[in-house]
């Protein structure tokens, strides 16, 4: 098949968010030096002023499809989108975020091999003005989509005897490679095959509030899938404190829990590459609960409710596992020394003292 007969349906579900940062990213797409692509915009039940404001966006737009539907969470947006998706490969990019210029081009020419199913590639992780530098670097000299042979040379096959290992980089700490990329552990620069979500094996789950990605990447995995990582950078992650897992959330605990038993059920906790990187998973998850409850300043409750919070924190499944000896001895070091914080009771009490370094 000759590149130019794939098109690319990019999904950007939106909901209330920062009109700006969604044109900046809108016109990362529009910068694409390959242009047979479809863009699904979804408005996952915004407010009428917001959504009036994606209705002016995309007025006289031919390249943007946008839906307003009832609010269904991102799970259900990116679900709803690939049924009304009408490319041969399917990509995601989050309204904060910005894409190399030639992420499509690169993309389509390895999917030349019929008997790839995804290529996933590379992420850079940062704030504002370090992602824009990054993506002028672009302009400056004589900068070019690389060849087909030279993504060959970056590109790793993902065979059936490392599955375990890359099931554990998404959870655990993500595969790394020069210039600051890594592949990231969720949506970011994966580009699918669409008959993989036609054969089901690339569905959202739903009625689930956090981690739903890892959730996607882990069954994927398991579906024995033909995956390449690429190791160049596509995609542009900003650093953003008012995201899901920073802002105050009253109800963290319940929407961590419930998909972490999921999760559980997903990994051979056996295997100690899969449980190393469920320590980290499972420490960060931890950190989560107390940035966005405990720590956090908008959560003003009595000492009784308080008390009781850290009962279930340090009493109760799945965070026990953070006190038994084998989380210790399998744990990355820096975990260590908050695993035995833990086990002492003094783990948030630490990170009330190191809040602005966490």
């Amino acid at each position: 098949m000759k590149s130019h007969d794939l098109k690319i349906s990019i999904i950007l579900p939106v909901k209330d968010g920062d009109i700006d940062l969604l044109k900046r990213a809108l016109s990362s797409v529009y910068s694409q030096t390959y242009d047979d692509y479809e863009i699904l915009l979804i408005d996952d039940g915004s407010r009428i002023g917001f959504a009036e404001k994606l209705d002016d966006l995309v007025k006289d737009d031919k390249k943007i499809r946008l839906f307003h539907i009832k609010s269904s969470g991102v799970s259900g947006a990116r679900n709803f989108a690939v049924s009304k998706s009408e490319g041969d490969i399917i990509t995601y990019i989050d309204s904060d975020d910005v894409i190399s210029p030639f992420c499509f081009e690169e993309a389509v020419s390895l999917f030349t091999d019929e008997t790839i199913d995804a290529v996933w590639g590379g992420t850079f992780y940062g704030d504002k003005k370090e992602t824009d530098r990054c993506m002028d670097s672009y302009s400056i000299g004589n900068s070019k989509p690389l060849t087909k042979d030279e993504l060959k040379r970056l590109s790793l096959r993902l065979k059936p005897s490392r599955i375990h290992k890359t099931r554990a980089e998404c959870i655990g700490s993500p595969y790394r490679f020069d210039d600051n990329g890594y592949i990231n552990r969720g949506i970011a620069a994966r580009f699918i095959r669409k008959k993989v979500f036609d054969e089901k094996k690339a569905v959202f789950p739903q009625n689930i509030k956090m981690y739903e990605d890892t959730i996607w990447n882990l069954k994927m995995m398991d579906s024995g899938l033909n995956i390449y990582y690429v190791k160049t950078i596509w995609y542009y992650y900003l650093k953003n404190e008012t995201s899901a897992s920073n802002r105050f959330n009253d109800n963290v605990l319940h929407d961590i829990e419930v998909p972490l038993r999921r999760i559980r059920r997903l990994l051979d906790l056996k295997d100690p590459v899969e449980y190393r990187a469920y320590t980290r998973f499972l420490m960060d998850s931890l950190r989560y609960v107390y940035k966005c409850k405990y720590g956090n300043p908008r959560w003003k409750t009595s000492t009784g409710v308080r008390k009781k919070f850290l009962k279930h924190i340090y009493g109760r499944d799945p965070w026990t596992e953070i006190a038994k000896v084998r989380f210790f001895k399998a744990a990355e070091k820096p975990d260590k020394v908050k695993a035995a914080l833990y086990r002492a009771g003094l783990l948030f009490l630490y990170w009330k003292l190191t809040w602005k370094t966490m």
